[in-house]
């Protein structure tokens, strides 16, 4: 038990290094979202409008300019966190060496699924703060929680891009190209009837509605907001498969049958 902790805590600590390091990412974090959301406020119509949660099942009236700096949000948080989850796309070939040297291939996801968790806590409450300035939120905790589980939706799918697809390159375009669509599409104001049925089969689906709704009303969210828990749970295990079948023949014994053949000399 104790070598299983030691093997987690040494994996947790080089993904936060890696984290640390990616210098694009660190930068977006610090300029990308307090701009958005600020070019955002400055441009867009104060004009309100009235938009309905199918989710949630209730009307909201808000303004367009602070309706769009939550979805700009949402755009902003889950790009980011889609971005820095596909470190593990440039960390795979050596955590495929690590599991042939014997290192356990559970800890090695389950540090990255945890690194995370530390990255949506810290997005989330960057985030928040940064709308709280700019006006104040009818419910901040329950915002809190639709951000943090957009992060998390779109974490686990930069997770399981980098151990499915071929390249960063790939991983990158899937992440911005499913959050510019996901976001346009659940924003009351580039989608004004937002009652397509196939939209809870959207990540951001739970995520966007209760943000909209709990930044404008008192409605309880919470459990709209947990709809995306199911995303970030299905591309976690699915990134574990994945790595547990690429990996499936390292650490075997070299046996009898597998082993060279001697030639005879006649």
């Amino acid at each position: 038990m104790r070598h299983q902790w030691t093997a987690f805590a040494v994996a947790l600590g080089f993904t936060l290094t890696g984290h640390l390091r990616n210098r694009l990412a660190m930068a977006m974090i610090v300029f990308f979202i307090p701009t958005w959301i600020y070019l955002v406020r400055a441009t867009a119509l104060n004009k309100d409008i009235t938009f309905s949660s199918s989710a949630l099942d209730v009307e909201v009236v808000a303004s367009m300019n602070r309706t769009i700096q939550v979805s700009s949000s949402l755009h902003a948080v889950t790009v980011i966190a889609g971005f820095m989850m596909l470190a593990t796309f440039s960390a795979r070939d050596m955590d495929l060496r690590l599991v042939l040297a014997g290192y356990p291939r559970l800890q090695l996801l389950v540090a990255k699924v945890v690194a995370l968790l530390l990255v949506a806590a810290l997005l989330t409450g960057y985030t928040l703060a940064l709308l709280q300035l700019s006006w104040p939120l009818a419910q901040p905790g329950a915002v809190a929680a639709a951000l943090a589980a957009a992060i998390l939706a779109y974490g686990g799918l930069g997770i399981m891009a980098g151990f499915v697809l071929r390249s960063e390159l790939e991983g990158f375009f899937v992440v911005v190209m499913a959050t510019l669509i996901d976001v346009g599409m659940q924003s009351p104001v580039s989608n004004p009837a937002g009652d397509q049925p196939w939209l809870s089969l959207l990540p951001l689906y739970g995520p966007a509605q209760a943000a909209l709704v709990a930044s404008f009303t008192t409605t309880d969210s919470f459990a709209c907001a947990a709809l995306a828990l199911r995303w970030f749970a299905a591309t976690s295990v699915l990134a574990l498969l994945t790595f547990c079948v690429r990996t499936r023949h390292y650490g075997r014994p070299i046996t009898a049958s597998s082993s060279p053949r001697r030639l005879r000399a006649d």
